[in-house]
């Protein structure tokens, strides 16, 4: 594995790219012959990035903790267990030491919910190897977590198009 310092990459707010971001960084880190495990929580595996991510096993690792439809604050236990799961895994994951980079899109929503216990989730953060980067994506991520990132973009949403009633397009959204 190629050495080099890991930072804490956080992209949150309400605007559209969070995710985009995190791919983009993914696609660059590939290029350069790196290994990225990407975990995707609360969304389904239907987002056509997936099929692209596929291909460049086992340089890149995906893994999806999601299910179909939009999760609004109420989270059924099956989805709870699957992200506990996923939680278990990335945690195995980096003791192995086989990454470069690890992206957790979308888990500000299960530090939030309570899901994945946020004390937990600093110390981890404060323990990652030194040579482990780690994309941290969603929506209203922690402060706690903000303090100790070395980068954080806040993607401001200024207009949409989805505020006119344009509904997520493939390959543009998912």
């Amino acid at each position: 594995m190629r050495q080099f310092k890991g930072y804490i990459q956080v992209y949150t707010g309400e605007g559209k790219g969070k995710t985009t971001a995190a791919i983009g960084l993914t696609i660059r880190a590939l290029g350069a012959n790196l290994k990225v495990a990407f975990f995707q929580f609360f969304k389904p595996a239907t987002s056509s990035e997936v099929k692209i991510f596929k291909k460049f096993s086992p340089q890149l690792y995906y893994k999806n903790f999601g299910k179909r439809g939009f999760v609004e604050n109420e989270v059924d236990l099956k989805t709870k267990k699957l992200i506990l799961k996923g939680w278990k895994e990335i945690k195995d994951l980096v003791k192995s030491k086989s990454y470069n980079i690890l992206v957790l899109d979308e888990i500000s929503y299960a530090l939030n919910w309570g899901i994945i216990d946020l004390k937990e989730f600093l110390e981890f953060l404060k323990n990652k190897p030194k040579n482990l980067e780690i994309v941290i994506t969603g929506r209203n991520v922690p402060k706690k977590i903000l303090e100790i990132a070395d980068l954080v973009t806040e993607m401001k949403k200024i207009k949409h198009y989805y505020d006119k009633g344009v509904k997520s397009r493939k390959g543009i959204e998912k």
